[in-house]
């Protein structure tokens, strides 16, 4: 019995912790309680230790500038919805990114499958990862490219630009800089940011 009661103190942390479970959402099964701006290009729910939530990555796609004579604009949104066991969902966060008044070649789009839900530090709070582009442009040229994670009220973001290939051997754009927040995160996180990047920066 003695050794029983020496394990306990370590295995009390382990128990503490709350697996974080997952579950893909198809776009046409989001509640209309869920409220957002856009097309729902992803969408998933989760449980982690600090409640149940679904996350949605939306779209607007080409829509009219405020300025008709200033061409198109698109805006992008996710969305992070806690749904409690009764009473309406509430929004905990949301990011927004957008390209205004373009009169060139038009993105700002989710990338596909870049929604996700990790426990990378283990501590039963889930981190949310999305990776998107924004561009304006009208010749061959790299898009702005970023990667946006968020742990509860935490923001981690990745800024750079796409790769592309402009001759037979020849590649312009890729980079990119984690920022304050990363810098001084887990280790796990940042490596995850990097290879997300690698992953997604092909154009």
């Amino acid at each position: 019995m003695r050794p029983f009661l020496l394990l306990l103190p370590l295995l009390w942390p382990l128990a503490g912790r709350a697996q974080v479970k997952t579950i893909p959402l198809e776009p046409t099964a989001v509640p209309a309680t869920l409220k957002h701006a856009g097309k729902v290009k992803q969408a998933l729910r989760y449980t982690d230790r600090t409640g149940t939530y679904t996350v949605l990555a939306t779209e607007t796609g080409l829509v009219p500038a405020a300025n008709p004579n200033d061409g198109l604009r698109a805006d992008l949104y996710a969305y992070h919805y806690q749904l409690p066991a009764t009473g309406a969902p509430t929004l905990g966060w949301q990011v927004h990114d957008f390209v205004p008044d373009c009169p060139l070649d038009l993105e700002a789009r989710f990338l596909p499958g870049s929604l996700a839900v990790t426990d990378l530090d283990q501590n039963g709070t889930a981190e949310v990862w999305v990776v998107y582009r924004t561009t304006c442009r009208g010749d061959v040229s790299p898009s702005t490219q970023k990667i946006i994670m968020r742990e509860g009220a935490k923001k981690y973001a990745v800024r750079g630009s796409s790769r592309i290939q402009v001759g037979a051997k020849q590649y312009d754009g890729g980079d990119y800089q984690l920022d304050a927040a990363f810098q001084a995160a887990p280790a796990a996180f940042r490596q995850q940011a990097v290879q997300l990047w690698q992953r997604y920066v092909k154009e």
